[in-house]
């Protein structure tokens, strides 16, 4: 059974497929108030592409037409306006329930094997969460010290912001963004990718600019509605145990 919206798991299969200018259109309709409304000629105008750049952004996303996907959008926002203003504890653990199985069915056992190997193979890694994502990225840093593996925990921008002075093609930082739109994390991101640190990127599953500098992505159901993103949070403590569970199969004094 599938428990995501399509059209989100469409989008993160298939983002880097798209140009720079497809990506532009996606990142348009994601920011859209009323996507129901949105037609052609509005993203032409704004965004200075032709009607075949719309398209052909659409069919990368396994939509043949713009209707298409519109429509897949509006199933969503239907879906989110089912949310009771009042819900019974069976409903909350319902909601956990869904949004745990629709992360972990975006789960790539490989990449999470890549992702262990930087960081058993890292001089030094960086634990990097601000904000309501910190407390994943401090308990995920006191997991790894457990293991004696070298970390430093990076909870405040005045830290991360010293990170790209002192890291080295050797490190990793291992960054918990549930936006990946932090402007100031990823202007330093960009910063370390330059000297060749690693990045490993915890983050939603919608378009982000921290996915796009990050090496390797491991990505959470992001639900639509605001009112659940207390879930979406608890999603990154779960992919934070799955890197850490899979760590202990592969570091010697853990076997």
């Amino acid at each position: 059974m599938v428990f995501t919206s399509d059209i989100y798991k469409d989008i993160h299969l298939n983002y880097e497929r798209l140009s720079d200018t497809e990506r532009k259109v996606v990142d348009f309709i994601l920011k859209s108030d009323d996507v129901d409304k949105l037609k052609l000629k509005d993203i032409k105008d704004v965004l200075y592409v032709s009607n075949a750049t719309i398209i052909r952004a659409c069919k990368k996303l396994n939509h043949p037409t713009f209707n298409s996907l519109k429509s897949a959008f509006v199933k969503s926002e239907k879906e989110k306006s089912t949310y009771p203003l009042e819900v019974d504890f069976s409903y909350i653990l319902d909601g956990i329930k869904k949004e745990t199985l629709a992360t972990l069915e975006l789960i790539d056992e490989k990449n999470v094997d890549q992702i262990c190997n930087c960081l058993i193979e890292a001089r030094r890694i960086f634990c990097v969460g601000l904000d309501g994502s910190s407390q994943v990225a401090s308990e995920f840093n006191r997991k790894l010290k457990s293991m004696d593996i070298w970390t430093n925990n990076y909870s405040d921008q005045s830290l991360v912001d010293c990170i790209p002075y002192i890291s080295t093609d050797q490190d990793v930082v291992i960054i918990f963004s549930l936006s990946g739109q932090i402007d100031d994390i990823n202007e330093n991101m960009l910063k370390v990718k330059r000297k060749g640190t690693t990045i490993i990127a915890v983050t939603n599953v919608t378009a982000n600019k921290l996915k796009l500098i990050s090496t390797h992505v491991l990505v959470t159901y992001n639900d639509p509605d605001d009112r659940r993103t207390l879930y979406s949070r608890l999603m990154l403590h779960a992919l934070s145990t799955v890197i850490y569970e899979k760590l202990r199969t592969k570091v010697p004094s853990f076997e």
